[in-house]
């Protein structure tokens, strides 16, 4: 497997991967992330997949892969808050990594990568939001971490990115050539499919939510650029239209409490005369969110920009009817 991405240095190529972000499995990045070094592994026939990881990773990460095939790094203090080291993981952790272990390829599997780069590395942009919309990259703490990040992702070797929009955003916004990036939409996980029956998706739905009865659903998350106020006044807009038991399921949870960043939903239910017709379920699991679209009438997803847009994609393949914002990478992900 000799390319101009990945040199003939061995007869198994041994390929890096940056495992930061297997900490997080129920964000994008990393369920993206576990997808894929679920998969490189096995290729264990044509490449030496390789863990990177901080040393004080969570047990779980750890036990991903066996120890001849990760390299772990100490952090150079016992507790760091987190995004100080997340910063020393990428600039100091993943180089002495590289360094210990020699690999061909190194793969960031998110938008990030060392300043420092002594082999080849592919880095994964899924979006570039924190320059498109201002409340996600207004801080001057943000801005200068971006400006090394995208500093550090020019001297990549390759970039890779879920759709022809955001390879676009990339090209436009960060003055990359596009011969340098790849698109590859994402896929949905085998999970979400229409093998679950719908009765018993009810069944289960009822028994975990106590929601009985149809009911709209929506999963994407509540920060702001979701549009999760204008889902909620479109829904009391159409209820007089709507069977007497409707109800609108939201799925999510805000992550901090700034308010520009995840708007409050309570006060605008309440405001809306909502109260009886809106649940909220808070943080779901994978297979909970599967009941939720089998068990559901209709998928809503009114997000402002998406690097892909995933959910939709799970719905329309759990056989779920889905109304979709035509803004962004989304009409590349659910068509017409």
């Amino acid at each position: 497997m000799c390319t101009d991405i990945l040199p003939c240095m061995r007869s198994t190529p041994r390929v890096g991967f940056d495992a930061l972000f297997l900490e997080q499995p129920m964000t994008g990045a990393g369920q993206y992330a576990q997808q894929l070094w679920s998969h490189l592994l096995q290729q264990r026939h044509q490449i030496d997949p390789l863990l990177c990881m901080p040393a004080d990773a969570p047990e779980r990460v750890l036990q991903l892969a066996p120890p001849e095939q990760t390299v772990a790094i100490r952090p150079p203090r016992a507790a760091m808050p987190r995004r100080v080291r997340k910063i020393w993981w990428e600039q100091r952790g993943l180089p002495a990594a590289t360094l210990e272990a020699r690999p061909s390829l190194v793969h960031v599997p998110y938008w990030s990568a060392p300043l420092s780069q002594t082999v080849p590395h592919i880095v994964t942009i899924h979006d570039v939001i924190p320059l498109m919309l201002p409340a996600y990259g207004g801080s001057l703490q943000m801005r200068l971490y971006l400006r090394g990040t995208i500093s550090a992702t020019k001297r990549a070797r390759l970039i890779l990115t879920d759709s022809a929009y955001s390879r676009d955003d990339i090209v436009r916004r960060l003055r990359i050539p596009a011969e340098r990036i790849r698109v590859i939409p994402l896929a949905v996980g085998s999970l979400f499919s229409t093998d679950l029956p719908h009765d018993e998706a009810q069944q289960r739905v009822q028994q975990r939510f106590g929601i009985s009865g149809p009911f709209v659903l929506n999963v994407g998350g509540l920060d702001v650029r979701k549009r999760i106020p204008q889902v909620l006044e479109a829904f009391a807009q159409v209820l007089p239209q709507l069977p007497a038991d409707m109800r609108l399921v939201i799925v999510g949870r805000a992550h901090t409490g700034n308010p520009r960043m995840y708007p409050d939903i309570t006060g605008r239910i309440s405001a809306l005369g909502l109260t009886s017709r809106v649940h909220l379920t808070g943080f779901v699991s994978e297979e909970e969110k599967r009941d939720l679209y089998r068990a559901a009438q209709q998928f809503v997803f009114a997000s402002e920009y998406e690097g892909f847009g995933l959910t939709p994609l799970e719905a329309m393949a759990c056989g779920l009817p889905t109304i979709s914002s035509n803004r962004s990478s989304l009409p590349e992900v659910v068509g017409d």
